[in-house]
Order: structure tokens, then sequence, then C-alpha cells
């Protein structure tokens, strides 16, 4: 990514973009703890029609508590990317062009590296709850029953209500930057940044909107495991990108050692 660009860039404005995009982050991992589906009660009456206990069913917590979607969390993972992006421009408007050379480099090789690890982890955690899902769901009668005691009734209405927030918090983000200085249009890896960063969360939306509520859940499970693996792809390209980068710093390096 290029450092920012100079000159008239309006650096309040800049920062106030870097600020919405860290509560985008800090509102994907935290509001995302309010979207889930309710406790077994309402499948008491699935229970009495299957000739079990509503009573027993009704005040049975399979879950513990009411888990959370994961679709809106795993956006954090994609746009943790474009925070850091923004993080990296923000640095070189304090630091030298020569220090910002050397440090972005190996900054974006270690962030991403560790990015595209930790995704590889959380993608193979949402795969596995993914067969659960699907593996209850189609074990008819009881293996459905749990499922819907657990994650049967998803909340949509709380979920577009976060989604809509995170959508609104992410223009006015794209509004700050584009304020701050026009030129930032013409850096492409941002704009793309941003740019599959709010196609996810509009599918995501979709999903939950346009399936049937029971089966809302292993949508949004899906989406949060190919979100994960959208984000490592783009970790990836960036670690790539960012090796050029290392070799001229350590040429750099070399020549005025030399």
């Amino acid at each position: 990514m290029a450092p920012a660009p100079g000159g008239d860039l309006r650096r309040p404005l800049f920062v106030a973009a870097v600020v919405v995009a860290a509560v985008v982050v800090v509102a994907e991992l935290g509001m995302s703890l309010l979207v889930g589906g309710n406790p077994s009660g309402p499948v008491a009456g699935v229970a009495t029609g299957l000739g079990l206990d509503a009573d027993v069913v009704a005040e049975a917590d399979l879950s513990g508590s009411a888990p959370p979607g994961s679709g809106i969390a795993f956006l954090a993972l994609f746009d943790g990317l474009l925070l850091f992006t923004l993080v990296l421009l923000g640095a070189s408007l304090v630091v030298s062009h020569r220090a910002y050379g050397r440090v972005q480099g190996v900054a974006t090789l270690v962030v991403t590296f560790l990015w595209i690890v930790g995704g590889i982890v959380l993608a193979i955690l949402a795969f596995v709850q993914l067969m659960l899902m699907i593996g209850l769901f189609v074990a008819v009668p009881f293996g459905t029953l749990a499922y819907l005691a657990v994650w049967g009734f998803f909340p949509v209405g709380d979920a577009a209500l976060v989604l809509g927030l995170l959508l609104l918090l992410k223009i006015v983000m794209a509004a700050f930057l584009v304020a701050s200085q026009p030129r930032f249009l013409q850096v492409k890896g941002l704009v793309a940044l941003i740019a599959v960063s709010v196609l996810l969360q509009l599918v995501l939306g979709f999903i939950h909107g346009f399936l049937p509520r029971p089966v809302v859940a292993i949508g949004d499970q899906l989406w949060a495991l190919v979100t994960a693996i959208v984000a490592i792809i783009w970790a990836l390209i960036m670690l790539i990108g960012s090796i050029p980068a290392i070799v001229n710093a350590i040429r750099v390096s070399r020549s005025l050692v030399e």
C-alpha cells in the first residue's frame, strides 16, 4: 500500500476515518454477541408432537446461553485488514519516508502472516461448527429438535439492526477518507478493500433476510466461513506484496553501510 498522499491531506478527517474503522471492528466483535438463537423454549410445541416432555425441553438450555451469530463477528476478520491498512497510511504521516519504507514491509509481513494463521484456525472452527449444525438439522427427528433448540430461532431483526449500523459507519468512514484527500479514490487497493468489506456485509444481510428462519443460522455460519477464506486470501496477497518492500529496504540498508 502506498503512503498516504501528502500536501493538502486534511489530517483530522483522516484520523476520524481511522477511528470510525476501529469502531466498526469493535462493534462487529462486540455486537455479534447480541445476535444469536434463543434457548430451547420455543421448540416445546415441536417436542410435544414428537411425544417428548415439552416442559423438559422448554426448560433445557442446550448451549448454556444463546449462541452468537458467527457471520457478523467474522466480518471483523476482513475489516481488521482494512483498519491495519489505514493505520499504515496514518504511519506515513508521522514518520519519515525512508523509515516508513523500512517499517511498512516488515510490519505488513508479520501482521499478515499472523492474520493468515489465525484466519485458518477460525476457518477450521467455522467449518466444524457448520458440519455440526448441518448434521443435527438432517438427523430427524431428535437431531433436528436439538438444532432448533440451539440455532433455530436466529434473531433476524436484531442482526439487521446491527448490520445497518455497521453499514452506516462504513459509509461515514469512506466519506471521511474522501473528504480528507480525494486522491484516496485512486488508491485501488484501498478502494477494493472497502468495496469487498461492504459486499461481504450486504451478502450476509441478504442471507439473513432470504433464508427461512430455521436455517438462517446455517447460512450465517456458511458465510462466516466464506468471509474467513476471503480474509485469508487477501492477507496472503498483502503478505506477498510486502516482500518487494522488504527487499528494497534491505538493499538501501546495505548501500548505506557500504
